[in-house]
């Protein structure tokens, strides 16, 4: 008993002693003028107003008459409470709060800014009531200027404070999450959006500068000298990521690319290297300006098209004994089954030519093949006869690449996978390993041209190259980036190959090749595989020119405002490629991509009487003419080879 006593004794005694210690600051105090609060560390009583709250916190905003005038400080402060905010912490009450002065980064974000937060102990920190139902301190309104800023941090003196946008656009669809075995989709609100006036961010050239400026300085100097002119590429810190179901009773905004907001109002928070801000439960923007899909133009009778799609771990409801994949339900198969059918009927314009990524197996893929023939002919189309074409890879979650062939009219010579027992050394494990889990899958091709009589031949190799998981990852980026490296310098050397023994060969390299079409600081494998890498003393990992006649990739010749397939974190950018020989780019008719899954919210793959969403890539396509013809560029040059 005296024991438990002795305990109690010493337990008031520290709970006395820390609260003693808990000396009163301003808000402002507390974040000062840094990324970095002064205070870090010490235990504090803040008195504010409750602005927000969320799962395991609330924000706390100083009244607009108690503030410090100073607009480099923030009045703002987020408060964690690990768990449900107690009742005291109700919006609109004045409250003061116990706590510890923290910066916290997510464990997954190590290189990101901190957020300056008070954290709460249970056992020690509490919250007192001083008023009730006051008025929340007046929003700061966010402008073009204020949110265009190329600083990273510029919004740091607004961290934690009420903001307001009065019209933004929507430049990234409300996300969400998928369970894949049913393919439901449930938004979480979260969407991207520029003050309106801005334009739609792009994933430019270069290094990210997160990955840069935050690195230590040790690997900063090693970078500069061996990389002495590697550009940087700013992030894009005009972005704001809209939280809309953050705080507690907020309902989820669904919205797609290009939508408009008005009167936008929330607490500015800061997620994935982006200010956010979590949008008022009590006060839902205006909307509008929604997009929909819009189909392709119709080919004429002297053309003929090649598309390139990502379906997105497509599986079915069969169970495959060889791998260990989600078995979706036949609910959820049937109604991707019904999408992809749809988009490539109706909006694609049933390309002659499909290279599939992301396919679970032959079987799959012929299902698919035969829900289109099928659709087809019961829409009153003519029957396309898609055949499926596919090689198992090395993969190991079960997905590789294929062809659907529109064998009404196209007749297939070859189809062969390369690649496949390719192995390098992993420079993390010193084990050899393969280089290709989804090889490049070859298909030989002949189109007949009812005018002249005569085939054109074409060859068209479909790519899914490594993913950018792990490529700035301190452990694993090592065998991450030189993997994408060989399998650049690898495709590379195919094409110089190919079109040395046939240099006037229509030859297509198409896909989701994982890269950007331009050098990302780190290496520049479009750059590489087309026969034009940077030069070495602008990226960390340098390939040489291994090709004497270059490839064309086609996204160089679109408009600027149109280069992207796919939507990352707000920054549109392009992922899938179209690379095409001379000889096969002067029957170039158009390109493009078929505006179907990156502009559009996650919850629209639960609608199944609409294309949008079954996958969350973009497909690539290309028209050709049987007729050759002189093509322009984006500048108006027409297709001459620098190497020629």
């Amino acid at each position: 008993m005296k024991k438990i006593l002795s305990v109690l004794f010493l337990s008031i005694l520290f709970f006395t002693t820390n609260a003693a210690a808990q000396k009163d600051r301003a808000i402002s105090e507390v974040q000062g003028e840094k990324n970095a609060s002064p205070l870090v560390g010490e235990s504090v009583r803040l008195t504010g107003i409750v602005t927000a709250r969320l799962k395991a916190g609330f924000f706390l905003q100083s009244p607009d008459d108690k503030t410090d005038g100073n607009p480099a400080t923030s009045e703002g402060i987020y408060v964690f409470t690990k768990s449900e905010p107690p009742g005291e912490a109700a919006i609109g009450n004045l409250i003061s709060v116990t706590g510890t002065i923290e910066e916290f980064r997510p464990k997954q974000e190590p290189l990101s800014l901190p957020i300056t937060e008070l954290s709460m102990f249970k056992d020690r920190d509490v919250i007192k009531v001083v008023s009730k139902a006051n008025p929340l301190p007046k929003p700061i309104a966010l402008t073009a200027v204020e949110t265009s800023k190329t600083a990273i941090d510029a919004l740091e003196k607004y961290e934690g404070m009420r903001v307001s946008i009065a019209e933004m656009t929507v430049v990234a669809p409300t996300n969400g999450r998928v369970e894949e075995k049913t393919g439901a989709s449930e938004s979480d609100g979260v969407f991207y959006g520029v003050v309106k006036g801005l334009p739609r961010p792009f994933r430019e050239t270069g290094l990210d500068i997160y990955d840069y400026v935050l690195l230590p300085e040790k690997e900063k100097e090693k970078m500069k000298k061996d990389a002495p002119k590697i550009a940087v590429f700013d992030h894009n810190p005009e972005r704001l990521r809209i939280e809309s179901a953050a705080q507690r009773g907020a309902q989820a905004i669904d919205v797609t690319n290009s939508a408009a907001i008005k009167n936008l109002v929330g607490v500015l928070h800061y997620a994935y290297r982006a200010y956010a801000i979590l949008t008022d439960s009590d006060s839902r923007p205006a909307v509008s300006n929604l997009v929909k899909a819009q189909p392709l133009p119709a080919l004429n009778e002297r053309q003929f098209s090649v598309a390139a799609m990502n379906l997105e771990r497509f599986f079915d409801d069969r169970d495959d004994p060889e791998i260990k994949e989600p078995i979706i339900t036949s609910e959820g198969f049937e109604k991707r089954l019904k999408k992809v059918s749809l988009a490539v009927r109706s909006y694609l314009q049933t390309p002659d030519i499909i290279g599939i990524v992301e396919m679970e197996n032959l079987a799959v893929l012929k299902r698919l093949a035969e829900r289109i023939n099928k659709d087809a002919e019961a829409s009153g189309k003519s029957n396309p006869k898609y055949e499926a074409y596919l090689v198992e890879g090395n993969d190991i979650g079960g997905i590789d690449s294929g062809f659907l062939v529109k064998s009404s009219r196209v007749e297939v010579l070859e189809t062969k996978q390369f690649g496949k027992d390719e192995k390098f050394e992993n420079p993390v494990s010193k084990n050899d390993v393969p280089l290709n889990d989804r090889p490049p899958y070859i298909l030989r091709a002949a189109l007949k041209d009812e005018k002249t009589n005569k085939p054109l031949e074409l060859t068209v190799v479909v790519n899914h190259l490594k993913s950018l998981n792990g490529y700035n990852d301190e452990k694993n980026a090592p065998f991450v980036r030189m993997k994408k490296k060989l399998q650049a310098e690898f495709l590379a050397r195919f094409v110089a190959e190919r079109l040395k023994a046939n240099p006037n060969g229509c030859l297509a390299l198409i896909g989701d090749f994982n890269a950007f079409q331009f050098n990302d600081g780190v290496m520049d494998v479009i750059g590489t595989i087309k026969g034009a890498p940077s030069a070495k003393e602008t990226v960390l990992l340098a390939s040489e020119d291994l090709l004497e006649s270059d490839l064309t990739n086609l996204v160089d010749l679109i408009k600027t405002e149109q280069r992207y397939s796919y939507s990352f974190d707000g920054n549109a950018q392009i992922l899938d490629h179209f690379l095409v020989s001379d000889w096969l780019k002067k029957h170039l008719a158009g390109f493009g991509y078929a505006r179907i899954n990156a502009d559009f919210p996650e919850t629209y793959r639960n609608d199944d009487t609409r294309v949008e969403r079954f996958s969350d890539h973009d497909a690539a396509i290309a028209y050709f003419t049987f007729d050759e013809k002189t093509v322009p560029n984006a500048e108006g040059k027409t297709n001459q080879n620098p190497k020629k």
